[in-house]
């Protein structure tokens, strides 16, 4: 059953209620005429919308929310199969439709059809759209129905650029003034509000095309003000583009790589999918709090900056940066779980490169000698050590990273992305045919190590088993006999 055959058996069931005001509004009757899916159902009545959405949770077996006693709003949320409906009801907001609808924010949402005895009605007629949203669809236009719109709710300014960026639509150009001239107001929005907005546009195939217009219109520079330091800071003669342009484009190569993984990574292309749709928190998915890291990954440099003549450098960088996005992530009212992983994701960074660089060094006499083409395991041991699962977005980032820093593989630079990309399957080998079948079934237990060794119970317990997987992860122990072994030849340095 398609999504408006199900709208319709709930509207009827809606209708049997007999009541005179009650209508099909906003984004509904908008994605219903763009035949979009529908999920979220909005309802607006004249009154008693709270018991009416009680009732209505009665007849259906829905689960029913009081959202707001003091505005009139309750939601009646449904499961009809693999798909979850949800029905939002609200009072008019105003005397009648029409003043509800002039209260919207954009023309293609400030539509209505009223819910009558045939359920919804969508003929020649029964649209009310006093603003001309049908024809600003057909347009692909977001446009302002009014100009105070903005500053009654700061904002709709954010859901401007997410609608043109859910439906591929254009802003129009008033309304894009009315954005730049109100975007310092942006300020007095919750925290939640904006963040909730902000990785509904980080969930775009083409999200850092939608980050640009956020920054362009002013925008970023509200909720993410770290930026500022960032826009036109050269970075050195490997990199084609200045350090917010970089950050940027390692956003739009990574939805590239992401796009054609399968191009990238082949082999390990359902499982990297697998991951990166993995939910964190409501709303914030492994992809989104990637690309998030991805455009902050490198806001440690403007503060650790030094020039020695053509020289440019960046102590540390990443280390910096990991506390700069961990405060970004509180201020954003982010989970512990997402500011955990946006931390790893920064401070490791430049671990896949530095990998990259041992596999394929410079050439003398930088290279002193050095012999190129192989990553110890425990070098990747301890990468996935210290970035845990994290450290597949790390491998992806690295990629763009890399791109973004010399697109042309043919300019010179230490390593080329191609190389790297070698380098990330290398890893990612190691990764799913090693380190996660070890970190499943450990060598040894700590009651074993107690039992079999007469080691008491502490600190001194973690310590031995931190170093037994280290031992086994760079290859030196094989089974429980080698650990056995090892213990015996290592114990009087641990109880030291």
């Amino acid at each position: 059953m398609g999504s408006l055959s199900i709208l319709r058996h709930y509207l009827s069931i809606i209708t049997r209620l007999k009541l005179k005001e009650i209508y099909l509004v906003g984004g509904s009757v908008r994605d219903i005429l763009l035949k979009r899916a529908l999920r979220d159902i909005d309802i607006a009545v004249s009154s008693d919308s709270i018991k009416i959405a009680k009732k209505i949770a009665d007849k259906t077996g829905g689960s029913f929310f009081v959202m707001s006693e003091e505005e009139g709003v309750a939601r009646v949320v449904k499961k009809e199969g693999r798909k979850t409906l949800q029905f939002d009801f609200a009072m008019f907001k105003g005397k009648d439709i029409l003043e509800d609808l002039s209260n919207r924010d954009f023309t293609i949402n400030a539509m209505a059809v009223k819910i009558g005895a045939g359920g919804l009605g969508l003929g020649a007629g029964s649209l009310i759209d006093p603003y001309n949203g049908r024809s600003d669809l057909k347009e692909k236009i977001i446009r302002l129905i009014k100009p105070n719109a903005f500053s009654d709710d700061p904002l709709r300014m954010l859901r401007a650029i997410r609608f043109a960026s859910d439906l591929d639509f254009k802003i129009e150009d008033k309304t894009i003034v009315y954005i730049k001239n109100l975007a310092p107001s942006l300020e007095t929005v919750s925290s939640e509000r904006v963040r909730d907005e902000l990785f509904k546009i980080f969930k775009n195939d083409r999200a850092s095309y939608y980050i640009s217009m956020f920054e362009e219109y002013g925008l970023l520079n509200v909720v993410i003000p770290e930026v500022n330091d960032m826009k036109g800071l050269k970075q050195g003669s490997y990199h084609v583009y200045e350090l917010w342009m970089h950050s940027l484009k390692t956003v739009e190569y990574l939805e590239d790589v992401i796009k054609n993984i399968k191009l990238y990574l082949p082999e390990y292309n359902e499982r990297i999918k697998r991951h990166l749709r993995l939910e964190i928190e409501q709303g914030i998915d492994r992809l989104s709090l990637l690309k998030f890291s991805a455009l902050l990954h490198d806001t440690g440099k403007p503060s650790t900056i030094k020039t020695e003549g053509d020289k440019i450098s960046f102590y540390q960088h990443w280390i910096v940066g990991a506390e700069i996005n961990k405060g970004i992530c509180r201020r954003l009212k982010m989970s512990a779980k997402s500011e955990e992983i946006v931390r790893r994701i920064t401070e490791n960074h430049m671990r896949p490169l530095y990998l990259t660089q041992l596999y394929n060094p410079p050439s003398p006499p930088f290279n002193k000698g050095g012999k190129g083409g192989f990553i110890t395991r425990r070098a990747m041991y301890r990468f996935f050590r210290d970035a845990g699962d994290s450290g597949i977005d790390v491998l992806l980032l690295s990629i763009a990273d890399a791109m973004a820093t010399q697109p042309d593989i043919s300019a010179s630079a230490d390593v080329s992305y191609k190389t790297v990309i070698e380098v990330v399957k290398k890893i990612l080998d190691y990764y799913y045919n090693e380190y996660k079948k070890h970190k499943k079934r450990p060598l040894m237990s700590g009651s074993y190590l107690i039992k079999r060794f007469k080691v008491q119970p502490g600190p001194v317990i973690g310590r031995i088993l931190k170093d037994i997987e280290e031992q086994r992860g760079a290859g030196l122990l094989k089974n429980k006999s080698d650990a056995i072994k090892y213990i015996k030849e290592n114990l009087y340095k641990w109880l030291d």
